[in-house]
């Protein structure tokens, strides 16, 4: 789920609970997001619940654009035994 999505419901849950509170809204919002997200956004400077929302926005672009361990290179087999025959080679020198 997006974080706009899930701001847009959030709103209106907010709206039919009838809480005017922002500091309230703020906590269940922030309890609400996924931790990789929560963690960077807790870290991070914001004066209200719009502010919030726009880093948390910001936080899920960026995590985004990066590419899974999974997407990155990684060495296969025959590579990590190459680099270890030569430099054992070189410590054996």
């Amino acid at each position: 789920m997006s974080i706009e999505y899930y701001r847009q419901k959030m709103e209106l849950y907010v709206m039919r609970a009838g809480i005017e509170e922002e500091e309230l809204t703020i906590a269940r919002f922030l309890s609400g997001l996924n931790y990789n997200i929560k963690d960077k956004v807790e870290l991070l400077p914001y004066h209200n619940f719009n502010d919030l929302v726009q880093m948390s926005i910001k936080v899920e672009q960026q995590l985004l654009r990066r590419p899974s361990r999974k997407d990155s290179p990684s060495f296969s087999k025959s590579d990590f035994q190459k680099k270890k025959s030569s430099l054992i080679r070189v410590l054996q020198r």
